[in-house]
């Protein structure tokens, strides 16, 4: 019979792409726990992120509404503390709502209806990850060079931040469960690995030292086929002038090779997570979610990290385990934006305004879901103009603002090589397509002019709080000296 009010355990990975694990069919990470996962839950085969880099994404997981509703659009934006979150939701529905680990929340808000966090973020809070302004006469102009974090000799057996973080972020987390109140509870678990750098505790390195881990294959003529789009992010990553270097196979086996024993890593962290719940009695009271944030390319298309809106950047994994519902497989393409409104219908909770997610609580429970368009958005850092994915059935399109789109059939050509905007045949679905986009429920040239204006804002706050030595980093309440026995 169904539980009226029950636990939710949500486990984020970041930048974990689905077409390296095994739990999604993929190829590369073993990921037994995930596996086993996927195999009694609804496991969302066609699941997206709505804006393919970290900060916008999670504030689209923790609203339900698109980057461009918020105004979230890069690394370095807040969002408006006034909009209520699956969090606040649950909290008035009597959950108690906790943060373990990276939620990437900008400005001075580091909660947004968590009631508290069980330790700081692994990132800072303050503006700094902004597009720094560029010289007026360089159109070139390049802020970042990400290359590094893909060349093989930086990559290995080692330790990181990353790691110490996610340590902290597991044993809190395994804590938490240990201790779990009598009260109906939300905890969220979010790891910062298997996002670079590829620093991996050697024991995961040396499992992948053989593995069989597919490299992607390129056209002869891919660099005279990039699109405007391609350029902007591939100037963003360095890639203009270090591509060969990504392209070249010991740098591809390293940097797949680091990915999947990071994400192997995660997976045993899932792993004890769920036997946790299995220990402690709460496992048939508590709904698992497993997802990440957005993917990473890993040299596909010749590229590296995130904020393109092609599939290995796109894509995400998204597992749904209800108590006493049967598992299915859902192949309707669907986003991480439709996570908090199923989380706050399992609440009992309704929002005060309408989400643009769905809930998929209907289709977890063996409902057909419905066939609609899913949107993904990224207009920060790098590109710098409003641009925009549309999947709906085997079609997707991209749209990138003053530049020729791209139109591609994912069932023929799931690489996504074959642009086929403008073919007469494709004229109908590219009409619809763009008319999702530019048919009025998005303001283009809000967006155009925002990503630009609000940089000069950022840096003068960015120079005043640097010169004060202030920041909004979450601080943990935390009194040691009455954790243990004191009796």
């Amino acid at each position: 019979m169904p539980i009226k009010q029950p636990n939710i355990l949500l486990v984020m990975a970041d930048q974990m792409t689905p077409f390296m694990l095994e739990a999604c069919g993929g190829f590369g990470a073993k990921t037994k726990n995930m596996t086993a996962l996927a195999a009694r839950s609804a496991n969302f085969t066609n699941a997206y992120t709505p804006s393919p880099i970290c900060v916008p994404a999670r504030s689209c997981l923790m609203t339900g509404l698109y980057t461009s509703t918020t105004g979230c659009y890069d690394n370095g934006d807040p969002y408006h503390s006034f909009i209520p979150t699956f969090a606040h939701y649950l909290t008035n529905a009597g959950y108690d709502t906790v943060l373990a680990g990276k939620m990437h929340f900008i400005g001075a808000d580091q909660l947004h209806g968590f009631q508290r966090r069980l330790n700081t973020d692994v990132y800072p809070s303050g503006f700094i990850w902004s597009y720094p302004l560029p010289p007026e006469d360089d159109p070139n102009f390049q802020a970042f060079d990400f290359t590094p974090q893909y060349l093989a000799e930086n990559i290995g057996p080692g330790w990181s931040k990353e790691l110490q973080y996610d340590e902290e972020t597991h044993f809190k987390s395994l804590e938490y469960l240990r201790h779990a109140p009598e009260q109906p509870w939300m905890l969220t678990v979010s790891f910062t690995n298997p996002h670079p750098p590829y620093k991996v505790p050697k024991t995961y390195w040396e499992m992948y030292k053989d593995a069989d881990i597919p490299l992607p294959e390129y056209p002869e003529d891919m660099d005279a086929n990039y699109s405007a789009y391609d350029h902007a992010i591939r100037r963003w990553h360095g890639l203009h002038a270090r591509g060969d270097e990504i392209r070249a196979p010991k740098n591809l086996i390293a940097m797949r090779r680091g990915f999947a024993a990071l994400a192997h890593y995660v997976d045993d962290k899932i792993g004890e997570l769920l036997e946790v719940l299995e220990d402690s009695g709460l496992r048939d009271n508590t709904v698992v979610i497993v997802t990440s944030d957005h993917g990473e390319m890993l040299g596909e298309k010749g590229m590296i990290q995130k904020r393109g809106l092609y599939e290995w950047s796109a894509r995400i994994p998204l597992f749904i385990d209800l108590p006493n519902a049967a598992p299915c497989r859902i192949d309707t393409p669907v986003s991480l934006l439709d996570v908090p409104a199923t989380l706050i219908e399992l609440a009992g909770q309704v929002p005060v305004r309408p989400l643009e997610g769905r809930s998929l609580l209907s289709a977890v429970k063996g409902d057909e879901l419905e066939v609609v368009p899913v949107i993904s958005e990224y207009h920060g850092e790098g590109i710098m103009r409003p641009s925009f994915m549309v999947r709906l059935g085997d079609w997707k399109y991209i749209y990138c603002h003053g530049t020729d789109p791209q139109l591609f059939n994912l069932a023929e050509d799931p690489n996504e090589w074959d642009n086929r905007a403008g073919e007469p045949d494709c004229r109908e679905i590219e009409a619809q397509l763009n008319a999702v986009i530019t048919g009025g429920y998005f303001d283009l040239e809000k967006i155009n002019s925002d990503v630009w204006e609000r940089l000069a804002l950022k840096k003068v706050v960015n120079d005043a709080m640097k010169r004060n030595g202030t920041a909004w980093d979450y601080v943990v309440d935390q009194n040691a000296a009455s954790q243990y026995v004191r009796e």
